[in-house]
């Protein structure tokens, strides 16, 4: 399992075979894994580098250490970490990925986005996405009809930035606001379940070369399920 001949750290290559018994199912969310001395006694290798191994798992967020009872494995979140789309997201983690469309329609644009679209038809597009046989997200998009060929609701339940490509469309940038959301009846309804669980609320547009608004959504997010990474660095010449 471990090559310590190879130019790929030992710690590296052991951290990776963690994961994939993660993945197979070896060691479940809520479950401890092995000792550092039975690690140790597995692999060959020093306390030292298991350490290093299981200390990164924890700064990633797939481990988690409790003093006293050892090393369990974490509830494993989506994690999205830059400007993709969702389908995309899930499909690195490698993670199972179903699209369910909601609603799909023709409506007069809202009034409140009169002014932003400037067109008399949108696409109003909901869909649930959802991961591993649960529901994580449900969408709705706000899609100006001028700005699209045919669209019809098998396209839907993939991946939407390449529908938009697919027009000719080259996504650049996207702008967010996030806030917490109450979990109501509607929205227990909407991810199709009973349970009470945190809910993230995300307004975003997305444009195509920097300045051309292509279409505005609506998204609900599980918080316990779903973790958005912001990472903020200072830009050169900047005073604090």
């Amino acid at each position: 399992m471990i090559d310590k001949s190879s130019p790929i750290p030992v710690y590296f290559q052991l951290k990776n075979d963690l994961v994939k018994k993660i993945a197979q199912g070896l060691w479940k969310p809520g479950e401890c894994i092995a000792s550092e001395r039975e690690l140790c006694e597995i692999y060959g290798v020093s306390r030292m580098t298991i350490r290093q191994a299981i200390g990164e798992l924890v700064q990633e967020g797939v481990l988690t250490r409790l003093k006293g009872k050892g090393t369990f494995v974490c509830e494993q979140t989506v994690k999205q970490q830059d400007m993709m789309s969702f389908t995309e997201m899930i499909k690195q983690t490698g993670r199972e990925l179903k699209t369910e469309v909601i609603n799909f329609d023709v409506i007069d644009t809202p009034d409140d986005m009169q002014d932003i679209f400037m067109l008399d038809k949108v696409y109003k597009i909901e869909r649930r996405r959802i991961v591993d046989g649960e529901c994580i997200a449900v969408e709705t998009v706000f899609i100006p009809v001028d700005y699209c060929g045919h669209i019809n609701e098998e396209m839907l339940k993939g991946s939407l930035y390449k529908i938009l490509e697919n027009f000719g469309y080259s996504i650049s940038n996207s702008t967010s606001s996030i806030v917490a959301a109450d979990i109501t009846d509607e929205v227990k309804e909407k991810f199709n379940t009973k349970e009470n669980f945190p809910v993230l609320k995300m307004i975003g547009k997305t444009f195509a070369n920097k300045n051309k608004l292509l279409f505005i959504e609506e998204a609900l997010y599980r918080s316990d399920k779903f973790t958005l990474q912001v990472n903020i660095s200072r830009r050169e010449g900047e005073i604090l």
